[in-house]
């Protein structure tokens, strides 16, 4: 049997190729069938091709860049998860062609339409996009000799513009987060005669590229382990076929679904109005939807490049904080979570640099909190985390008075020894107030009062200081105690 070439991550491989097999590669090599550029270039040579007949002359033929979508890797992260039973895998989309998970679904409608004649080559395609469906169609409609009109918010980094730009494509800008409007604009050039909308929100073709890829390459590659599957959403064809492949495999498969929060904004992921939630969405193969800020997701993507060496967007950021609050949940479980994009299409927004992590780690709400812990080793030494009151609307100060006094003086003190102080927020008066409060019960927490201040040590929770600071009035009296303190952890 005949080896052709593949890349595995950033290591070139060969692949044993099965004629039946189609389309190249959709199902990820296994190890068996793995060899080496250098074994496979020592094979290659033993082979007279001159002396082989037609058909086994086209088995040596090298992959075309369409056949390479698909087949990405998944990778085990290895500092964030800390000590637990649980396994966080991600599946890393960046490494597409066009450097993102949507590679999938531009071919599979390109490809489906063409297969049904609604398309041929020549025609003009147009699209909404926030930026990579529209990279990946570009992509796709320069491999198949199409035009490419897309429509998208002008807020999308300058990376985004310029790939597009690069495979050939038209873009027509709207508002910034108006996607409504872009997709209104696509529908309407399409009935004034100007192309064809694939229509991703809508298209059955765009799930179906997860259903034939994504799914089986997931089962394959966990060897039938994965217990949760978290992504963000956004078309939500990722989320849908995906579901469907590993739900008919296992039903107790949980699927996660990752949306922003209320009034945040964050590329690539959307909370739709119901009149414009996708078509292809069908919320009965979601199991738990959970929202996230942009804030979180922002210091998980930063977070992800300092401390496991992925350099993504920050769609991915959001479903690695969902999947490491999923963690602290569950015990043996393998989560995984897609990583949508590289993050060098983002450099332009500034988010990775000295200036965006100035503010971090922000405060947190208790939602949060095994996500913002998670992150910590991403910060300088020494590290504590202060568990505080939430801030009272009314006032602008955390409701607890012992905390509005020691907080300041919290900061400050970590400040001077050069480390890195979380607040993390217990909730409103009556939630804390609940026996059961979450942080009660923790068997590594167990707090009783609040102010309390944590060294936070390599494996969690350390020595505490609490009761002490709680009874301490005087801001001084608090000052000095805080200062004792950091002084003994910090030996």
């Amino acid at each position: 049997m005949v080896l052709f070439s593949r890349r595995c991550g950033s290591l070139p491989v060969a692949t044993q190729v099965v004629p039946s097999r189609a389309p190249f590669l959709r199902t990820p090599p296994s190890r068996r069938e793995r060899t080496t550029w250098g074994q496979f270039r020592r094979q290659a040579a033993e082979v007279d091709v001159a002396a082989l007949d037609g058909d086994q002359k086209a088995e040596f033929d090298f992959p075309t860049i369409e056949q390479c979508v698909g087949g990405t890797p998944l990778v085990r992260l290895q500092r964030m998860p800390g000590n637990t039973s649980n396994t966080i895998l991600c599946k890393l989309e960046g490494d597409n062609p066009a450097g993102s998970v949507k590679d999938r679904p531009a071919l599979s409608m390109i490809q489906e339409a063409e297969r049904k004649g609604l398309i041929k080559p020549g025609d003009t395609l147009i699209e909404a996009t926030s930026g990579n469906t529209g990279i990946a169609l570009a992509m796709a409609a320069a491999i198949k000799g199409y035009k490419m009109i897309l429509i998208m918010p002008s807020n999308m980094s300058e990376e985004r513009r310029a790939a597009m730009a690069a495979y050939g494509a038209e873009f027509i800008s709207v508002p910034p987060g108006a996607m409504e409007i872009a997709r209104d604009m696509a529908k309407d050039l399409e009935r004034d005669g100007k192309g064809i909308v694939l229509d991703q929100f809508g298209n059955l073709d765009n799930p179906l590229a997860h259903f034939n890829g994504t799914g089986p390459e997931l089962w394959e590659q966990t060897k039938g382990k994965i217990t949760h599957f978290v992504s963000s959403m956004g078309t939500t064809g990722t989320i849908m076929g995906t579901s469907r492949f590993l739900k008919s495999k296992n039903p107790d498969v949980k699927i996660v679904g990752l949306q922003p929060a209320e009034g945040a904004q964050i590329a690539g992921i959307r909370r739709w109005p119901k009149e414009y939630l996708p078509s292809i969405f069908d919320e009965s193969r979601v199991d738990l939807v959970m929202d996230v800020t942009a804030r979180e997701a922002e210091e998980t993507t930063r977070a992800l490049g300092r401390m496991e060496g992925i350099f993504c967007g920050v769609s991915s950021g959001g479903a690695v904080s969902a999947g490491l609050r999923l963690s602290a949940e569950v015990e043996n479980s393998v989560i995984v979570c897609i990583i949508c994009d590289r993050g060098d299409r983002y450099l332009s927004t500034g988010m990775y640099g000295s200036e965006a992590m100035k503010g971090d780690p922000a405060p947190c709400p208790m939602a949060e909190y095994a996500s913002a812990v998670a992150r910590l080793p991403a910060y300088p030494a020494p590290r504590y985390v202060l568990f505080s009151a939430d801030i009272d609307g009314s006032t602008g100060e955390p409701w607890c008075g012992d905390c509005a006094r020691v907080a300041p003086l919290a900061r400050q003190a970590v400040m001077q020894a050069g480390g890195t102080l979380l607040e993390v927020r217990v909730g409103p008066r009556d939630q804390w107030k609940d026996p059961k409060h979450p942080f009660r019960e923790r068997p590594d927490l167990q707090l009783t009062c609040i102010p309390t201040i944590f060294k936070w040590e390599k494996n969690g929770p350390g020595a505490r200081l609490d009761n002490a600071l709680e009874a301490a009035k005087d801001p001084k009296d608090s000052a000095n105690l805080l200062q004792e303190f950091l002084a003994t952890t910090t030996e």
